[in-house]
């Protein structure tokens, strides 16, 4: 009699196949743990020796490469250096592209070896030590610690644009509010009865409220990249009626207003290159002397036309003899009134020449942009004043220059 079997009693055998599977599986999971960060750097494009440069480093670090974007020539920097600092090397020369690569390692590891550990002890935090690299000196990194200068007592100068660092000590003594420790003391000729013993180039000068005068001065170089001739009448020797395109479309907006009060604006001079204010100036320089041609003329670099944003105006009733002079004539006392409206101050107004340094120029207005332009015009302020209140430009940097 045959035995009966259960439907269910029957036991079922697990393949070796699978446990071989399984058993790869595991295999694979424990390497790729083990590997993840080389793989990561993989995906990030890192070949197989900048893997191995980066993994010999803190895991700290390791995360940190991996976060970032991937660091172009890593080979090249560690041909140069031990100390294994690539990222820092990278983002420096990005921020200074002109500067070559052994010297860029040379600033680093000099950073590293000679200041980093007492910053630290000072309390510099590491993100704000990685932002100070990038346009501090090592110079002023030895005044700080040789001052040993706290962290807590320079923080608040640290943010302002414009701080020089190796008076960082004076501005603390003054116990002034940081604004007007770091322009007072370090920029005293923003007023410009002040005397200039320190002229400063401006780099990436785009800034809609920067501050061009003795002391602060544009590069020869720098030509704006956005001119664009503007859509106004203009004098018989009026050289260039180009002007930064935001500033020319609020310029042809007052021009279009002004005409349906039947009032007729024409520009007298708008952008002037560098070697445009030159020429004027030489010319100036040898009919009466530098005194004298300082006086009447800005100083090549320290015009403001170069930048694009200002303008001289006239009015067509100047040009046909009914009035002498643009500041008598009813288009001026309109564009007074109504310039902020545009974005347009009056650069030079009469009785302020104690603060910009330049008489009374009812023809020269420039373009700071509405917000601005209604600040300085419900205040009755100067672009010095806005400066003294609201600091120097945040988007420009400078540096030191030998020019006189």
């Amino acid at each position: 009699m045959q035995k009966y079997k259960h439907p269910y009693s029957h036991k079922k055998h697990i393949s070796p196949v699978f446990f071989l599977i399984l058993a790869f599986i595991i295999i694979l999971a424990g390497i790729g743990y083990l590997q993840k960060n080389r793989i990561q750097l993989l995906i990030k494009g890192y070949n197989f020796t900048e893997q191995n440069m980066i993994l010999q480093l803190d895991e700290q670090d390791i995360q940190t490469y991996i976060k970032n974007d991937k660091i172009e020539n890593l080979e090249k920097w560690n041909t140069l250096s031990q100390q294994h600092h690539y990222l820092d090397y990278s983002l420096y020369q990005k921020q200074h592209p002109q500067t070559n690569a052994k010297d860029v390692v040379t600033y680093i590891d000099q950073f590293y070896k000679l200041y980093q550990p007492k910053l630290n002890e000072l309390g510099y935090p590491k993100n704000i030590l990685l932002q100070m690299m990038q346009n501090v000196s090592l110079q002023d990194f030895a005044y700080l610690t040789q001052q040993e200068l706290p962290y807590h007592k320079t923080k608040e100068y640290l943010s302002i644009k414009g701080v020089v660092y190796q008076d960082l000590d004076k501005y603390i003594q003054s116990k002034k509010k940081p604004l007007d420790a770091v322009l007072s003391i370090s920029y005293p000729f923003i007023v410009s009865p002040q005397k200039v013993n320190q002229t400063y180039i401006v780099n990436e000068p785009e800034s809609l409220t920067l501050l061009i005068k003795k002391g602060f001065q544009l590069p020869s170089s720098y030509i704006p990249n956005d001119l664009k001739d503007v859509n106004i009448p203009i004098a018989k020797d009026c050289e260039n009626k180009q002007l930064r395109k935001e500033a020319g479309q609020a310029l042809e907006k007052m021009y279009q207003d002004a005409l349906k009060e039947n009032l007729h604006l024409v520009i007298n001079s708008g952008y002037r290159s560098f070697q445009q204010q030159k020429a004027i100036y030489d010319d100036y320089f040898q009919k009466y002397d530098a005194v004298t041609a300082a006086g009447l003329v800005a100083i090549p670099g320290s015009s403001e036309h170069q930048l694009g944003l200002s303008v001289d105006l006239t009015s067509q009733s100047v040009i046909n003899g009914q009035w002498r002079f643009f500041g008598d004539t009813p288009e001026y006392k309109w564009v007074i009134e109504n310039a902020h409206h545009y974005g347009y101050i009056l650069r030079y107004p009469q009785n302020k020449s104690h603060i910009t340094g330049t008489t009374n120029e009812p023809w020269h207005f420039r373009y700071v942009g509405q917000k601005t332009a209604k600040i300085i015009y419900e205040n009755n302020w100067t672009l010095e004043d806005y400066v003294l209140h609201y600091g120097l430009s945040s988007s420009t940097t400078l540096q030191k220059s030998n020019r006189k």
